[in-house]
């Protein structure tokens, strides 16, 4: 009978709270908690009234009724979180999994509008207007969300990504600055900051932003690629070249990197090195660093005059992807070798490699050849000043 006195008390402390509460927030999580309160106070009464002493089974009731199940709505309420707002999302959940986006879409403006200042379905519909593509309705929610939740920084990078898509950059870029004043160890706002400058190429300002992340996360592999990437930009081939191997140690399946290495080994005509790079990236399964790869390795054989590896390695670079011949025909070193090579039909090359990296690899490759084409030509004037020198 102790047991059921002192669960009397402290199941009534908690009902006179929600009523109180109740009355003065008049919030409908008050009244959803009063009602498994009610119930099992109800049962305790009876078991008083009836002198009854309750077993383990009925007792676990009690309480979870009239102690458990109200704490847990008034938590919920005081981190602003509503019942009626988590039907309306499960609601919406439900359509969502239907695939009945009109429903979704209906439910949680209901839910909105009813609570206009609850951060999930705000959230929740930011999501979905992102899903299909409404960025521009994604954007208010996320401002609305940032109002709501100022210390939510995922929010304020879900804002940046969807002004970068936008072509908003200037938005971007301000909103991720202030972001990592706050949080400076944010690694996805840096990388996604950083990144934004180099597309619109603000190189220096990018290589400030991966050296300050680089601080919080020494360990990162993306950091040292996109270094790589931003001094390959600038052509400073020996940084980019340090970066690229960091990024490559710490991933060794990062192939793209290993590319990289390849083609700026080229330049610095070291050969045997970029070979061995090239050969490295043969044994992955991307079809377009595959297919480069060879491309590289047939032009170092041709380099070397191993015409018939040269050919054989062409072709299997043409067998991966058939668009490479455009670049073997403007290639001085493959005109030996054109009428050997196997064309074929344009096909689809599986693929990880973004728009940027395949824009890097044929910077590189556009590098690679005027450094060629200066050697050329200095080669020819030296010979040319050698003879002129011997008329003499």
């Amino acid at each position: 009978m102790v047991s059921i006195i002192i669960f009397s008390i402290i199941a009534l402390s908690i009902f006179i709270f929600t009523v109180v509460n109740l009355i003065k927030k008049n919030n409908s999580n008050y009244f959803y908690a009063l009602i498994p309160e009610f119930i099992g106070i109800i049962i305790n009464f009876i078991c008083i009234f009836f002198r009854l002493e309750p077993n383990t089974i009925l007792l676990v009731i009690m309480y979870t009724l009239s102690v458990i199940i109200p704490i847990i709505i008034l938590i919920l309420e005081k981190n602003e979180i509503n019942l009626s707002e988590l039907i309306g999302i499960a609601k919406a959940n439900y359509y969502e999994y239907k695939n009945q986006y009109d429903l979704v879409k209906k439910q949680l403006l209901k839910n909105v509008d009813q609570f206009p200042n609850h951060y999930l379905s705000h959230k929740k519909l930011a999501e979905l207007y992102e899903k299909n593509g409404e960025l521009d309705k994604a954007e208010d929610e996320y401002i609305k969300i940032i109002e709501l939740k100022p210390k939510k920084y995922e929010n304020y990078y879900k804002l940046a990504l969807d002004y970068n898509k936008e072509q908003k950059q200037e938005q971007a870029i301000e909103i991720l600055k202030e972001v990592l004043k706050q949080k400076a160890d944010y690694l996805d706002a840096s990388i996604c900051l950083g990144s934004i400058l180099y597309e619109t190429e603000m190189y220096k300002e990018a290589i400030n932003v991966f050296q300050d992340a680089l601080k919080y996360n020494p360990g990162e592999y993306k950091l040292y690629y996109y270094m790589g990437m931003t001094y390959t930009r600038l052509n400073d081939f020996q940084n980019a070249k340090e970066y690229y191997k960091k990024a490559a140690t710490i991933n060794s399946t990062l192939n793209a990197a290993k590319l990289s290495l390849g083609q700026i080994s080229l330049i610095f005509k070291d050969y045997e090195e970029a070979e061995r790079y090239f050969m490295e990236c043969i044994e992955n399964d991307d079809e377009e660093i595959q297919a480069e790869a060879y491309y590289y390795l047939s032009k170092i054989k041709l380099m070397n005059n191993e015409n018939n590896l040269a050919v054989q390695y062409a072709n299997i670079a043409l067998e991966l992807d058939p668009k490479l011949i455009k670049n073997m025909e403007k290639d001085i070193y493959f005109a030996s070798i054109l009428g050997k090579l196997n064309t074929k039909e344009n096909k689809y090359v599986k693929t990880k490699l973004n728009n940027e990296e395949k824009n890097l690899i044929n910077y590189l490759d556009n590098t690679f050849g005027v450094v060629q084409t200066l050697t050329s030509n200095k080669k020819q004037k030296v010979r040319g000043e050698q003879e002129n020198e011997r008329d003499y």
